[in-house]
């Protein structure tokens, strides 16, 4: 059976500005980070991840368990093709 992907045979190669923002944004954090400790960088990172999990819980309950208030009615006037 023939395959249906082909493998490569020369690396992927990225868009130099890709490449030039990636080398920018992490110098800009090794530069933000330098004077914290390995238990400050760990306690930073679980922080950030309860707190974007909750707002993502949060936002989930919203959609799906809360009762769906009446819309208010719509101030956009249809056009009548037919006429």
């Amino acid at each position: 059976m023939k395959s249906l992907f082909k493998r490569r045979t020369e690396p992927f190669v990225y868009h130099r500005y890709y490449l030039l923002v990636q080398k920018r944004w992490a110098e800009k954090m090794q530069r933000a980070t330098a004077g914290l400790s390995k238990t400050k960088l760990i306690l930073g990172l679980l922080f950030f991840t309860v707190l974007a999990s909750g707002y993502l819980i949060y936002n989930l309950y919203r959609t799906f368990y809360k009762e769906a208030g009446a819309g208010a009615a719509s101030k956009i006037k249809t056009i009548n093709l037919k006429n």
